[in-house]
């Protein structure tokens, strides 16, 4: 194992994950920043050979996992913005006539205004992360850095600071074990974190422009200490053929690429699943409060804006649920989950966020790529807003969540965690209508097929039930009943109670509803 340990001595670190809005705070530290605060320390000291090429080495590894803790924002009192500083504004111009009396704007015209105390002052803000615990690792656990190891410890020493000049770090390398908990993935991700790739250090050198600043700037004392015209013309045309009219500056670097990141999973045995993939997708909701008993309306509206926003027209089969002949799709395809506020004592049944569940067989590069422009922004990498409309009843948006503590029903593992009973937070679709004095009977045995559907062991006993076992879930009367699309008819559900013979693992979505809502059930041990 091979790791970079950097200790934030102030016990914040301060850099902005949106670049010039410096609205949203960074953390954990994205790699890339790591290894350009690496770059400039070998620039401002000489730029060691040795330690060039282990920079070259670092940047061809394949993205590092992170340890980091969870961490705080350091924000306004409104609790939603960043604090405002007013700083002094550097670029002053100053007159260069002598002032014609006292009149203090006219002394600070001719010079006072350099003061800081009498410099115009500008709002700016410096979003901070307060982490739980100040030391974060980049690790490699299957690296052995052999002989770049000296130059590595000796260019990590000469780091001062990460992100922000006040932010200031200890860096060192690490050998003893330690515990990722954020590992890169593949596909559609909560998080999103940039990285350096081959070729970074050769970009970054591009950028700087290093010896041609230098060589400029020799060039021109020359000029300015030679009192021969002759030698004077000489170097100037020296200049305009090495450089123009313009004297060489560096170039804001534009970010490495981009990774997905996702905690690191617990480690279980082997469980029986269901169609649907368990790393589902979680979307947080803003704006008007819905009740459970509008998931209907809600994941058609979600679905309507995927749909539209799909980089890939007409969209795949697996997020449509159709075929390119506009036919129903018999495949697994991508179902909608409701996540509400249910199943405590004070539940009200509001939905909190959204999550989509995509097949288990699904590749996660074609996940991410039509997926990920959707919900993540290109420049910035931070969660891209997707706004919910009817045009009646709610006006509400949807991002993915990256919060590290998100609530309880807004967990992933509240709805995957392995378990033997399971109950009903939306009703269960049937799929056909029943009559005869068995119909009841009919309608269960009809259910437990509809998780053998799915890929779940068959249930040993299914109860129906009007009302779910969790608090503040709505009566099933109050949900809105699907139609069939043969005929228009409505279809009859239910709450339900599923005993599967042996522990399995969610989401668990069944009935003819469960693409778009319905038929969503939570473990009840």
């Amino acid at each position: 194992m091979f790791a970079l340990a950097i200790n934030y001595l102030n016990g914040w670190a301060m850099a902005a994950a949106d670049g010039a809005r410096k609205e949203e705070a960074e953390w954990p530290p994205h790699p890339d920043r790591v290894y350009m605060a690496l770059v400039a320390a070998w620039f401002e000291t000489g730029e060691d050979p040795d330690e060039g090429e282990a920079l070259r080495w670092l940047e061809s590894l394949d993205p590092p996992a992170i340890a980091a803790s969870d961490h705080q924002v350091r924000l306004a009192m409104d609790g939603r913005r960043p604090i405002i500083s007013y700083v002094p504004v550097n670029d002053i111009v100053v007159s260069r006539k002598k002032p014609a009396d006292d009149d203090y704007n006219k002394l600070k015209k001719s010079g006072l205004s350099v003061l800081p105390e009498h410099r115009p002052r500008q709002p700016r803000s410096f979003p901070v992360a307060i982490p739980h615990k100040p030391i974060v690792y980049l690790i490699w656990p299957d690296v052995d850095p052999g002989q770049h190891r000296t130059p590595l410890e000796r260019l990590v020493r000469k780091v001062t600071h990460i992100g922000h000049s006040a932010s200031f770090v200890q860096i060192w390398v690490e050998d003893n074990e330690v515990e990722a908990t954020w590992i890169p993935v593949s596909g559609v991700a909560q998080h999103r974190l940039r990285v350096p790739n081959a070729g970074r250090l050769q970009y970054l050198t591009d950028c700087y422009k290093r010896e041609d600043i230098m060589t400029y700037a020799e060039l021109t004392s020359q000029a300015e200490a030679t009192k021969r015209k002759q030698d004077k013309q000489r170097i100037k045309v020296i200049i305009k053929e090495k450089f123009g009219d313009r004297p060489p500056v560096s170039l804001r670097p534009s970010p490495g690429r981009w990774q997905g990141y996702a905690r690191q999973p617990d480690k279980k045995e082997s469980i029986p699943g269901s169609i649907f993939d368990p790393n589902i997708v979680v979307l947080a909701l803003s704006g008007k409060r819905l009740l459970l008993s509008a998931t209907a309306g809600l994941v058609t509206a979600l679905r309507n804006a995927l749909m539209k926003a799909c980089p890939e027209q007409p969209p795949p089969e697996w997020l449509s649920g159709h075929s390119n002949q506009g036919q129903p799709s018999h495949r697994p395809h991508m179902a909608f989950m409701p996540l509400a506020f249910v199943g405590s004592e004070y539940a009200d049944g509001y939905i909190m966020g959204l999550a989509l569940a995509l097949p288990r067989n699904l590749d996660p590069e074609e996940a991410a790529r039509c997926l990920g422009p959707i919900l993540h922004c290109y420049d910035t990498g931070l969660p891209r807003p997707i706004k919910l409309f009817d045009g009646k009843w709610f006006a509400c948006q949807a991002e993915i969540d990256t919060r590290e503590s998100p609530p309880f029903n807004m967990q992933p593992s509240t709805w995957t965690r392995p378990a033997r009973i399971w109950a009903s937070v939306t009703p269960v679709v049937l799929d056909r209508h029943f009559d005869g004095d068995d119909k009841w009977e009919l309608a269960v045995e009809s259910l437990k097929e509809a998780c053998t559907y799915i890929g779940l062991p068959r249930p040993s006993e299914l109860i129906l039930t009007p009302i779910s076992m969790f608090t503040g879930v709505p009566h099933s009367r109050d949900f809105p009943r699907l139609r069939r699309k043969s005929d228009g008819g409505k279809r009859f559900h239910s709450h339900v109670v599923i005993m599967f013979p042996e522990p399995v693992c969610g989401p668990v979505l069944i009935g003819a509803g469960r693409y778009r809502g319905y038929g969503l059930c939570r473990p009840l041990e």
